[in-house]
């Protein structure tokens, strides 16, 4: 295990394993279905038209080769620092904070962004002030993480039924319409696509944060990598199905603009009443995936701080309810902070460019580690391989690098200049010393 130095005497209180194989595979498919679906859906259809669906398998491809890298990686290492930690192992102590560090940015701006989508609809049936509710969310969902991981995941799991049930009833609705329009007639071309694939990446944000509970899920070298797959798998048919049905029910133009497409789905097609009845379940969505990025983010910032990059008091553990508390008040008030943006758009892109950061750094990490740690058990080993290098971690990290491109420009240059910041923190705040110590 990597590890900082540890204060003699007692072991100070750490995190206990109390999630199994179900509760991990449903925290991941809660955490990864959202806002990204309920509500970029829209603004993807107004990309890549009637082809939206194709944006969802675009992304769902580097999403694959990826999860597979993260399963060999968690497999090897199971620690709540995640990928920080393979970064560590590969690449060094500035390398690991880097990439600690476009985690935890990650999951700050994840988080309102998702928030700001439960406002979005929650405002469509009461009228309230979008940014106050998702305020309000988030205080609501730290509350929650704070009592315990037990709570949280008891919360999640039902949260994630209903919000699977919301997409099941959007797709039951929606198969009628399939064949009613062209759904390989892409708006924008291969550029439109792209777009929309480097978009909608948003929805499949949270998958690579169930490894940051490896170190509160029981025989996590096992379960880890099969809940992170099965969640995977899952949100991927939902999305592609939900997607499609969407585009038949609506003309893409008009679910563009609307502020709700699912539930603007189910009101053309049944009733107002079902569309009020979506809206409560993507309310119960978007609420998940807010508990859960709140959840596994501040573990991130936990493992950093256990391993010397951050300051001690991060690494510290509320003794009566088993949860990084000063990381979790810290995480919630910085997505606080940026919830008062009120562009769930923008907000979105930042949050894809640090997990394609990240992305670029697991995927670099299992090549590398392959060529010069091959004597690390691997309990899972990631198959097939080019040479020396597995074929899915050189998809994953190909794939990160070239939807990068197609960002949004501001979006773009504001994750560069967090990762420029990471890099400059990095000097001053981590000596450079070997990546195993």
């Amino acid at each position: 295990m990597v590890g900082g130095d540890r204060v003699a005497g007692a072991a100070p209180p750490g995190l206990q394993r109390r999630i199994g194989l179900f509760g991990a595979t449903a925290s991941g498919v809660g955490i990864i279905l959202g806002a990204g679906i309920y509500v970029l859906v829209g603004e993807a259809a107004g990309l890549a038209g009637n082809g939206v669906w194709l944006a969802f398998l675009v992304s769902a491809l580097l999403v694959a080769g990826t999860s597979l890298s993260y399963a060999e990686l968690t497999s090897m290492l199971p620690e709540a620092g995640a990928a920080s930690t393979y970064a560590q192992i590969a690449f060094g102590r500035r390398a690991g904070f880097v990439t600690g560090w476009m985690d935890v940015s990650e999951n700050a701006i994840a988080a309102p962004a998702v928030a700001l989508g439960f406002s979005s609809y929650l405002a469509t049936l009461t009228g309230w002030d979008g940014t106050v509710i998702a305020i309000g969310l988030l205080a609501c969902c730290a509350v929650i993480v704070l009592a315990g991981v037990s709570q949280t995941i008891g919360f999640a799991t039902v949260f994630a039924l209903i919000e699977a049930s919301g997409l099941i009833v959007v797709i039951v609705v929606g198969l009628p319409h399939l064949g009613d329009v062209n759904l390989f007639e892409v708006h924008g071309g291969a550029q439109g696509l792209l777009g929309a694939s480097a978009l909608v990446f948003f929805a499949y944000i949270g998958f690579e944060e169930m490894a940051s509970l490896s170190e509160e899920v029981k025989d996590p070298t096992r379960n880890i990598p099969r809940a992170m797959l099965a969640a995977a798998a899952i949100s991927t048919l939902l999305y592609m199905l939900v997607a499609a049905v969407a585009v038949s029910v609506v003309p893409w133009e008009r679910l563009a603009e609307a502020d709700g497409p699912l539930a603007l789905v189910t009101r053309m097609a049944i009733s107002d009443r079902a569309a009020d009845t979506l809206s409560l379940m993507a309310l119960f969505a978007t609420f998940n995936t807010v508990l859960l990025i709140l959840a596994t983010g501040p573990r991130v910032m936990y493992g950093m701080a256990r391993r010397g990059m951050l300051p001690p008091a991060l690494g510290t553990v509320w003794a009566a309810r088993g949860t990084p508390s000063v990381a979790i008040l810290i995480t919630t008030a910085v997505a606080m902070a940026f919830a008062l943006t009120g562009d769930i758009g923008f907000v979105a892109q930042v949050s894809n460019f640090a997990v394609f950061t990240l992305f670029v750094m697991v995927n670099g990490a299992v090549i590398w580690l392959r060529q010069r740690r091959p004597e690390l058990v691997r309990p899972f080993r990631i198959r097939p391989s080019v040479g020396p290098a597995p074929l899915p971690a050189v998809i994953g990290l190909a794939g990160a690098l070239g939807l990068a491109a197609f960002m949004d420009r501001t979006a773009l240059v504001v994750g560069l200049g967090a990762l420029a910041v990471g890099g400059v923190l990095s000097f001053i705040l981590v000596p450079k010393r070997d990546g195993t110590t």
